[in-house]
């Protein structure tokens, strides 16, 4: 099984509706900024190796961002833009999908409207 078919598995077993969108998984998280509050839905690219290996961008729709520098366009179109974000603490192993879902959560909660 590919790292995405894990992930995408992962975030089913944790209940949350995703897919797999051309090497990408898409998600809707409940949370957002005090501005924007949730659903919003993010995405990421889970590397072959996860959950070794955490997945490191974090794509949003243009009408989120993180202030901490401009982001770059996405591969998912002119919709959305991603970010590098590394999981600090990563650990991998059983609860790998829930502490991406934790961290990419933590972001969404500190993202600006643009």
């Amino acid at each position: 099984m590919s790292g995405l078919a894990r992930f995408v598995a992962g975030l089913h077993e944790l209940g949350f509706q995703a897919e797999d969108r051309g090497g990408f998984a898409v998600v809707t998280l409940d949370v957002g900024p005090v501005t924007a509050p949730g659903p919003h839905q993010v995405a990421t690219d889970p590397p072959k190796d996860f959950p070794g290996v955490p997945p490191h961008w974090l794509h949003l729709h243009k009408g989120l961002v993180l202030s901490e520098d401009p982001g770059k366009p996405s591969e998912l179109g002119d919709e959305w833009w991603k970010w590098s974000r590394a999981h600090p603490k990563w650990k991998g192993g059983d609860h790998a999908v829930r502490l991406w879902v934790a961290h990419a959560r933590s972001l969404l909660l500190v993202a600006e409207v643009a």
